[in-house]
């Protein structure tokens, strides 16, 4: 299945952009690499690593504003390269990873961000994508909601299970694997027909037959980050994901799965994070 999108070439291949977003682009002077690389408006979004900020910017399009938000990569250190070559995986550096994962997940009808543009010059690239409305994250969620007691509350509850459940199966069977799929990165839309949506795709990786490790790997992080969601939650979860009742030789999956989640737990209170 294609993409639903027009992609074009800009700034001499430096910029790629969405076809849709082009007269926005026009509109307010962004059409180079170097005009959103430099962009000075906006007010930074995210800024855990110093190498990539996100700033949320405002484009005025004929409609009224649209808000956008835009992650430049400045030049990697050293220690980015020779990680994952340690580890004899190829380097995953800049934005191109995560336009192309966005564009792959659109592929195979996963709800995801939308792409406005990447671009490329030398060490540095960036990622626009637009902002999506109406949503909000699986750990704010979990956050604010005390445990379900009535009918509704607990349909509520399983039905974000089943939906979760459910995309990740999709993502898995696609080939994809997350490798960052934590609550945060989990977009539940205050109108449930909307679907879920999957954010920070830098480090999606894509294969013809998605192997084990990585099935675990996800999994794990998933079930590391949804602490508010009791043992039966969970068991509901992989029912719905393996798409059929538990069997006896599931237990290896699932102890594989709390070995993992136990290592991410040690791995996270040794450098500080909860």
């Amino acid at each position: 299945m294609p993409t639903p999108f027009t992609i074009a070439d800009w700034d001499s291949g430096r910029l790629q952009i969405n076809t849709e977003f082009a007269d926005i682009l026009r509109s307010n002077g962004l059409t180079t690499f170097e005009s959103l690389m430099r962009y000075s408006g906006g007010e930074v979004a995210k800024h855990l690593i110093a190498e990539r900020p996100t700033t949320r910017i405002e484009l005025q399009g004929p409609h009224g504003p649209i808000v956008c938000y835009l992650k430049r990569h400045a030049p990697a250190k050293l220690k980015e390269y020779l990680k994952p070559l340690i580890r004899l995986r190829w380097p995953r550096i800049g934005a191109q990873p995560e336009w192309a994962a966005i564009l792959d997940f659109h592929e195979v009808g996963i709800p995801t961000m939308t792409p406005v543009a990447w671009g490329r010059q030398g060490r540095e690239s960036l990622l626009v994508t637009l902002a999506i409305d109406g949503c909000e994250k699986l750990s704010d969620w979990m956050q604010r909601t005390p445990r379900p007691t009535t009918p509704e509350q607990i349909g509520t509850t399983r039905r974000i299970i089943r939906d979760v459940a459910e995309v990740v199966r999709k993502m898995h069977h696609a080939g994809l694997h997350h490798q960052d799929l934590y609550a945060g990165h989990i977009l539940l839309p205050y109108d449930a027909s909307r679907g879920i949506h999957i954010l920070d795709l830098g480090r999606v990786r894509r294969v013809r037959s998605l192997g084990l490790i990585w099935i675990v790997k996800d999994l794990a992080q998933l079930h590391y980050s949804a602490n508010w969601f009791t043992a039966a939650d969970r068991l509901r979860f992989l029912k719905i994901y393996l798409g059929r009742p538990l069997q006896a030789a599931d237990r290896t999956l699932i102890r594989r799965i709390l070995r993992k989640a136990a290592s991410i737990r040690q791995h996270s209170r040794k450098h500080g994070f909860r």
